[in-house]
This record gives C-alpha cells, structure tokens and sequence, in this order.
C-alpha cells in the first residue's frame, strides 16, 4: 500500500535537489548505497518483528487483539513517507535516514503479528525465494536495453487494483479470490523492481548532485526497493507460507 507514494520519486518535479553546481554524476558507488541502505532497512525490520515474535510475546499478543495500535503505525508510516518524498530537499540527509529507518522498525512491528501464524522454517525459505525473485528482476532492470518507463501508469493503477481487491476480499474472505490477488501482486511487484532500479541507474548516470543530495536520493531508491522485496515476500507467504497448527 505505502508503494504508491513513491512510484513517482525520481521524477526531477518531486525530487527537485539543488545541484549547486556540481559537475561529476552520481554514477559511482551510488547503487552500492541504494543496496546498502535497503540491507540496513530490511536488518532494523527483521530484527524488530523478531523481537516481538521471540522476546516481547505479551507485547505482540496485545498487537494482534488490538487492531487500532497497528492501523495508526501503518497510518504514521504513510505519513513519514509522504513527508520525506515531498520535503526531501529541504530535509537533511541524516533526518532522512532516521525516518527510513523508523519506517523500517515500524514495518517491522506490523509484519510481527502477520509472521506469528507461519512456522519459522516456511518464514526463512519463502524470504529466500522472494530475495532470488528480486535479485533476478533486479540484475534484469540495470541490464536491458528495453525502455521500462512506459510502464508507469501502468503499474500505479495495478498498485490501485490490489488496494481495492484486498478491501473487496476483507468482506469477501474468499481463498480463490486472495490467491488470484497474491499471484498477481508478485508479478506486479517484481515488475516493479525491475522498473525501479532501471530508473535509479538512469538517474544516478544523468543528474549531477552533491553528495548530500546523492545520499538522499539513495534513501529514497532504497526505501522503494525495500517495498518491492517486502511485499514480494508478504504476497508469496500467503502463496507458500505454512500455517502453524492450532
């Protein structure tokens, strides 16, 4: 859901830095911090659903009885996302980089009580084929030679469309239904990716920007990659994930 904000965010309209300027590209070791941040995310969200999994129960079963706590997380996550996409220039690199990071640990507290119904062992290896699946679109995003920018309005309105059929399915509850939904989030997902990390590479080879701008600019194509993987992963544990026995 929170992807929809950031489709858009290497557009120069939204991420209008100051290049003051600068003349060298944003080319080298640029894509390493995009990955480096995006490891970064996804070790503060593991690393907080597993302490609520394994270390806080009490504080994870309130979660689970308690629909309203997570609802305004997820509510104040939107917003933190909203805010760093269209504050980012006037906001500091390392402002931005706790934001992410705190979107990161709250992701990390809403995922807690979805990961609580599936054993551990389905958990890990369904992690390990969504992490193959986006290295996969990724590799094939900085590779092609094909254009993937007209995809754009059509991946949002496929971003749409599985926002309104998981609202639909809340009310239905049918297993057809939300098996139609998680095969094509997958696909709209790892589709995602490739797009994304092709447009980051056209940006980091054609803007010239200063290395503050740069690292934001990082944080913002890593926080989109860490929503592609993640919820590759959500929409494949509903595929593959083993539900623990009651």
């Amino acid at each position: 859901m929170y992807k929809m904000f950031v489709l858009y965010v290497y557009k120069g309209k939204k991420m209008n830095f100051n290049n003051r300027g600068y003349s060298s590209m944003m080319a080298e070791g640029f894509m390493s911090k995009v990955y480096g941040w995006m490891c970064a995310g996804l070790a503060v969200t593991a690393s907080t659903s597993y302490y609520l999994l394994e270390v806080n129960r009490p504080l994870l079963k309130t979660l689970s009885a308690n629909f309203l706590p997570v609802f305004l997380l997820m509510l104040a996550a939107v917003g933190m996302i909203m805010y760093m996409q269209y504050n980012a220039a006037r906001l500091s690199y390392s402002t931005m980089a706790v934001m992410f990071l705190g979107f990161c640990a709250i992701e990390g507290v809403a995922l807690a009580p979805v990961l609580n119904f599936y054993t551990s062992a389905s958990v890990f290896y369904v992690f390990l084929i969504a992490a193959g699946m986006f290295a996969v679109m990724a590799f094939y995003g900085w590779m092609t030679n094909a254009d993937l920018s007209s995809m754009s309005n059509i991946l949002l309105m496929g971003l749409v469309g599985i926002i309104i059929a998981n609202l639909i399915n809340m009310f239905v509850q049918s297993t057809q239904f939300d098996l139609v939904i998680s095969c094509f989030g997958v696909g709209i997902f790892a589709m995602m990716t490739a797009y994304d990390v092709q447009n980051l590479k056209r940006y980091s080879q054609s803007v010239m920007a200063s290395p503050e701008d740069s690292g934001k600019i990082a944080l913002m194509g890593a926080l989109s990659l860490f929503l592609n993987l993640i919820n590759m992963f959500m929409y494949l544990l509903r595929l593959f994930g083993e539900q623990k026995r009651k």
